[in-house]
Formats: C-alpha cells, structure tokens, sequence
C-alpha cells in the first residue's frame, strides 16, 4: 500500500473520499491529519445535516477521530458529542506546539461527549496527491458500538448482495 510521498502536517487539511466497492463517489468531507503511519489518524466535522439513525445521531458540529490501517480490512470513527466539545480551531491546536497525537486528542474531549465507535469494514486505501485525498472504499458491513450499549452489526444484507470474489 502506498502513501503519500510527504505526508501532510499536523493540522493540515486533506479531502477524505468515501467510494463504494466498485470505487464510484460517494460522498467527501474535509478532515485535519492527526498523526501519519500505521495507523493513519484524521480529525474531521460532522458538517452536513444532522443525520438520525435507529442506533444513534450523527449531528451537525459533532467530531469524529478517524483511524485508518493499510493492512487491516476496516476503519474506525469515534463520534462525539459537538454540542459537548470544546470549540477549539483544531488546526491551530493540532499544530501548536508540543506536537499532538491521538492520545493528546483524545485527552482534549470529555469522555461525556463519546457517542461511540463506528466501525466501516473496507476493501482498500488510495492516497492521493493533488489534491491531498484519502479515499477510502466501502465493503457495505458495518458494526455500531456504542458508548453505553451493546455493538449491532448494520447492513448485513447490503454486504451479502455485493459481488464478492
């Protein structure tokens, strides 16, 4: 798997892209890069409408630290409250110094704000150069954990009806 020639800085914006198994577009979302390597952590803002789900809300404003592995077939977003959050200009955090990694980011938000853990099973990574993007391509399975409760596994039927070798 390949990454990115210079990976970006600390704080620095990238484009994440959200692709189905066949790697048609599906949505993207801007993201601040966190810390580089295996695994690759991204910071990014729920900034679309709020979304309700039977499991949980993904609400305007509300963060979510993204991980991502080159060699593991699935990604990993931690949600959090926004209304719960500090309004911090993350960018600035991310970059000032000593330099931030996950744990520091994760010691910034109040544990009362998690809302969970979504996880996304995945078939790959793309890194993209210009612009600087992370694409990411969904396997359709999905598995909800949330803070307070027991994981459900989401869109068995979806993934069932994919055409996989």
């Amino acid at each position: 798997m390949l990454m990115w020639q210079h990976p970006p800085a600390p704080g620095e914006r990238i484009l994440v892209e959200k692709r189905n198994f066949h790697g048609d577009f599906v949505v993207s979302y801007p993201a601040w890069f966190v810390q580089d390597g295996e695994p690759l952590t991204l910071l990014a803002r729920w900034e679309r409408p709020s979304l309700r789900l039977p499991y949980t809300t993904f609400a305007r404003n509300d963060l979510l630290i993204e991980t991502f592995f080159t060699h593991r077939p699935y990604c990993l977003f931690a949600l959090f409250d926004g209304g719960r959050t500090p309004g911090l200009d993350w960018a600035a955090w991310l970059q000032a110094p000593p330099a931030k990694d996950v744990a520091a980011l994760c010691r910034r938000l109040p544990a009362a704000a998690f809302k969970g853990v979504y996880v996304n099973f995945v078939r790959r990574l793309a890194f993209l150069e210009q612009p600087r993007r992370l694409a990411w391509f969904d396997l359709e399975l999905d598995i909800w954990i949330p803070a307070d409760g027991v994981p459900q596994v989401l869109d068995e039927a979806a993934y069932r009806a994919l055409d996989l070798a």
